[in-house]
């Protein structure tokens, strides 16, 4: 008998307010069968472990005991509604609200059912009811308004929300809210300025209806109109920076250069505008007339306010680093990159700037200490191992830039050029690491993914200075100079290719054509035509151009060896 007690005042607890709240009451008086509490009891059960479809089972043996307990009906709605059976959901939460008109989650769950199938008039109707019986719970009334955005009707979320202030109570918040439906839904709304007046005179203490009248001249180009309402809010609201931000605008857009110029000034210094936006506006300003007119020195300004304010910003610095390496101020460039990898290491971009721009000065121990810290939050980057390996590769540490370099090529995907790059740098580093097959092999593969001209000039030049592949550094050379005509580097390599292979008269002619394109004389082209000369009996000729090239800067040791040789001739 104690078991069925215990079972009895469990059922009687949760019947009363059914399994999801309700009020629905009923009484222990009313005779109901002890299977039926049994029912009740496991459906409970069930559902708290989570099998839905057993309650479910349970709940519909009490309702065809007893048809006339509207919370039965509203228990097999509710599961019905969360397994997605919209209109079994519907036909028992019907049966729920004839038997109990005034219950509220009734009400509110066959909205959400009335909602997914399409009838958004009827679902607004239990919705207003459920949110009238509770007038100061905003939650409820958006919880209720976004059920209709999910479904893509903003227009009748709208209405639920002009509902409770027509109904319950005026809100500025409900109000926002309004606003921002207007502001993003599709929906024609031919009153917007009236609904703005009537809610800057209802809420006179919030800015956002004010500023977006003014943003509605702006935005219509009613630029007197805009400064109007704008300098008004900026008297009656100061720290509201939306406002002096489009103010700035209007100002600017009348020619009022100076004035807008301090609202930047302003809008940098506030602490109630984010970094982020500080940024979008230095950089607008940037690329806007407005710094053509107002000067570099005023882009400058701001960036240096922005910076000042936010030092440990990474968006600012790695912005501010970029201009001033572009500038030429290398030390404050390194020094803001720095500053912005070790703000935002999670940012993939700011490493390879910061690297790049290390890469280019240089400096080549700092680029391998912050390789090697990049490649550890980004061990999957190939570009990290580019610049990682070329730091070591410059240091002739070949042996650590060819291990580096394959890292890249294992863990690239799908990237034509920057495979082409890694393989270049790879095949360098053979070469100086003395596996020079590995390094004609690998220059090859780099110009599969990538047909770069100089590439293929390197390619072919280290084959001729090796005396290996003679034809195959022919072939690079003369693509090299089909694709980039007038090189005198790319001829030098031709000239001395044909050289190798005794064509000298064309020889002759590709070196002496690169030197009418230089500027000066170089030692390299001068020794060149001299080898060239020499192997053709023109030894006198040979020798002035040997000696013109130890003038240029040549090898001495080299060049005064040559001059030592015998004189041949045709003579």
């Amino acid at each position: 008998m104690r078991n069925f007690f215990y079972i009895f005042l469990i059922f009687t607890s949760l019947i009363a307010g059914g399994c999801s709240g309700s009020n629905h009451l009923v009484s222990s008086e009313e005779g109901l069968s002890e299977a039926l509490q049994r029912n009740y009891f496991n459906g409970t059960q069930h559902l708290l472990k989570g099998d839905k479809e057993a309650a479910y089972t349970c709940f519909l043996r009490c309702s065809d005991e007893e048809p006339d307990i509207a919370s039965f009906h509203y228990d097999l709605g509710k599961i019905d509604f969360e397994l997605g059976r919209m209109e079994a959901a519907l036909a028992h939460l019907d049966l729920a609200v004839d038997l109990d008109e005034e219950n509220d989650w009734f009400r509110y769950y066959r909205g959400r059912a009335l909602a997914a199938t399409g009838n958004l008039d009827e679902a607004a109707k239990d919705f207003e009811i459920w949110i009238a019986k509770r007038p100061g719970d905003l939650e409820a009334l958006r919880e209720c308004s976004d059920v209709f955005l999910k479904e893509g009707k903003a227009w009748h979320a709208y209405q639920l929300l002009a509902f409770y202030e027509d109904e319950i109570a005026p809100n500025v918040e409900v109000r926002l809210d309004k606003l921002m439906l207007i502001l993003i839904s599709e929906f024609e709304f031919e009153k917007f300025d009236e609904f703005l007046s009537n809610a800057a005179n209802d809420f006179p203490d919030e800015p956002k209806f004010i500023y977006h009248k003014g943003l509605m001249a702006f935005i219509i180009q009613e630029y007197e109109s805009a400064i109007s309402i704008l300098e008004g809010l900026a008297r009656s609201h100061p720290n509201y920076m939306e406002g002096v931000i489009t103010l700035s605008d209007a100002y600017f857009a009348v020619g009022m250069i100076e004035e807008a110029y301090e609202l930047k000034l302003e809008i940098l210094k506030s602490d109630e505008v984010d970094p982020h936006d500080k940024l979008l506006i230095i950089d607008e300003f940037f690329l806007s007339e407005f710094q053509n007119k107002g000067g570099i020195e005023a882009f400058e300004g701001l960036l240096e306010i922005a910076v000042e304010i936010h030092p440990r910003n990474a968006e600012i610095m790695h912005y501010a680093g970029l201009h001033w390496y572009n500038k030429g101020d290398f030390t404050r460039a390194e020094f803001a990159l720095q500053v912005a990898v070790l703000e935002d290491p999670s940012s993939l971009k700011v490493h390879l700037d910061y690297l790049g721009i290390i890469h280019d000065l240089k400096q080549w121990e700092v680029l391998i200490e912050a390789g090697e810290q990049a490649s550890l939050v980004f061990p999957l980057e190939p570009l990290i191992f580019l610049y990682y390996g070329n730091g070591h590769k410059e240091l002739k540490h070949y042996k650590e830039a060819i291990t580096l370099f394959k890292n890249g090529l294992a863990v690239l995907i799908d990237a034509p050029k920057t495979r082409a790059a890694l393989l270049n740098e790879l095949a360098f580093s053979y070469r100086e690491f003395g596996e020079k097959e590995e390094s004609y092999d690998t220059f090859e593969k780099s110009l599969i993914h990538d047909s770069s001209p100089y590439v293929m000039n390197n390619h072919a030049y280290y084959l001729a200075t090796d005396n290996q592949r003679i034809q195959d550094a022919l072939k690079w050379s003369t693509k090299a100079n089909e694709l980039v005509p007038n090189e005198p580097n790319f001829m030098d390599t031709q000239a001395l290719i044909l050289h190798l292979l005794v064509r000298n008269l064309d020889a002759l002619d590709w070196i002496v054509e690169a030197q009418a394109l230089l500027n000066s004389p170089e030692a390299v082209f001068l020794e060149r035509e001299g080898d060239i000369r020499y192997s053709l009996g023109e030894s006198e000729r040979a020798f002035e151009l040997w000696e013109r090239a130890i003038v240029a800067g040549g090898g001495k040791t080299r060049l005064n060896e040559k001059l030592n040789r015998p004189v041949i001739g045709k003579e």
